[in-house]
């Protein structure tokens, strides 16, 4: 089966706990998830906010940055203003 490739707009890289909402959570139970809106997903109308499963992969094409989930591929475009406000405070490198 082939993923579907959906735009995602104003992203944000947030992690996500894979035991539920404890107050404590191990490091190694937290999952990285995008969130943003989507373009072109088969599941949802364009400019839906979503939360991603678990990023599994990614990777650069020519038109931008392309992140994997088990079941969708991602297509980055326009960072959340505030994500990367928070990175370049924090000495992260995040693309625009």
């Amino acid at each position: 089966m082939r993923k579907p490739k959906v735009v995602l707009n104003n992203w944000s890289v947030i992690g996500h706990s894979v035991v539920g909402s404890l107050p404590y959570c191990p490091p190694e139970a937290v999952r990285l998830c995008l969130a943003g809106e989507v373009v072109g997903h088969p599941s949802f109308d364009d400019g839906h906010y979503v939360t991603t499963s678990p990023l599994v992969g990614s990777g650069s094409v020519r038109d931008g940055d392309i992140v994997a989930t088990a079941n969708t591929l991602y297509l980055l475009e326009g960072v959340c203003p505030k994500y990367k406000a928070w990175c370049d405070a924090n000495s992260y490198r995040v693309s625009t």
